[in-house]
């Protein structure tokens, strides 16, 4: 955590003028120091930004499918659609932590929506936190392109504490098809986030944050499947379970890791167990994250689906248990 020392100087006398621009030359090297460590950690965020999108393009340079581009998504504009999503069974980014690694294809626009419910007993101190509609707008521009808005209200009860509730940050973000699944090569996709300070005072971190987000995915029969994802954002994207009690003062960053296996119990029904991480940097007591859910997917239609999920937390800092129900529509 970078800290900014302030040094107060009064009016300057004849007898304390050596004082005085001694103290004004400190603060100025303070505050050269300081800009020299904001500069280094952004820096560093724009390194890692670079990393992600080198790693995506290395999978997909290896790639062997010879009359691909390099990147799935760079041809869209110019040749003619290839998969007709409607014909195939609508994939959400609801309701594991681990996104698909699907976009809706062109022209197409879903939505996603649910409610969850965390617990956390800290202390003989019980915590209660309600989370809906978790509503995700995605819009296909193209085969492997998609334009997402999210946007979320949280409301959290503790004992004998005042409740917070009000509206998350709006989040909208890119996603980006990269790779096609061939041999030991995943099937990925890269998601480009940021969120716009609009949310209530209670989750606003009242600035335009960054996040990235590569998922991939290999199948291991017909009915199983092995995915996971990596990120990385700042100020946890506004997430209201990832917020200090004072979001729009402290900066952090957060790095995620999931890993999921997913099967067809039928032609409707799937089912996935996961395995989660999050960690920070910057706050003063970095957390440390981790759970393991399951959850069940029924699908009412190819364009209907409804979803229900329970966890627990691994962790001293996680929530000891959630919860929540929804579904997508397209």
């Amino acid at each position: 955590m970078l800290i900014l020392l302030k040094v107060k100087t009064g009016t300057p006398s004849a007898s304390n003028s050596y004082s005085s621009t001694s103290s004004s030359l400190f603060a100025k090297t303070g505050r050269v120091v300081c800009d020299l460590r904001i500069s280094e950690r952004l820096t560093m965020k724009l390194r890692l930004a670079v990393h992600w999108v080198l790693l995506g393009s290395i999978l997909a340079v290896v790639s062997p499918a010879q009359a691909e581009p390099f990147l799935a998504f760079l041809d869209d504009f110019t040749k003619a659609a290839q998969r007709p999503p409607r014909e195939e069974r609508i994939e959400t980014e609801r309701h594991d932590f681990t996104q698909s690694t699907k976009t809706v294809g062109r022209r197409v626009v879903q939505v996603e929506a649910g409610y969850s419910y965390y617990y956390k007993d800290e202390n003989q101190e019980i915590e209660h936190t309600h989370a809906t509609p978790e509503m995700l707008w995605r819009v296909g521009l193209s085969e492997d392109i998609e334009f997402r808005l999210r946007w979320n209200y949280g409301w959290r009860l503790v004992d004998d504490v005042e409740e917070k509730n009000g509206a998350q940050d709006l989040n909208w973000s890119l996603k980006l098809g990269m790779t096609a699944h061939a041999g030991w090569i995943p099937e990925s996709a890269l998601e480009i986030r940021s969120a716009a300070p609009t949310g209530g005072s209670s989750w606003s971190t009242e600035q335009v944050e960054f996040g990235l987000d590569l998922i991939y995915a290999w199948p291991l029969s017909e009915r199983l499947e092995l995915y996971g994802s990596t990120g990385y954002g700042t100020d946890g994207l506004g997430d209201l379970s990832l917020l200090p009690d004072e979001p729009a003062s402290d900066r952090f960053s957060v790095v995620t890791q999931s890993v999921a296996l997913g099967a067809e119990l039928s032609d409707r029904t799937t089912i996935y167990t996961e395995y989660f991480g999050i960690f920070s940097d910057g706050l003063a007591d970095n957390i440390s994250l981790n759970f393991f859910n399951v959850g069940v997917d029924f699908y009412v239609s190819d364009n209907w689906v409804l979803d229900v999920r329970a966890g627990v937390g691994l962790s001293p800092d996680s929530e000891d248990f959630f919860g929540g129900l929804g579904g997508g529509y397209r």
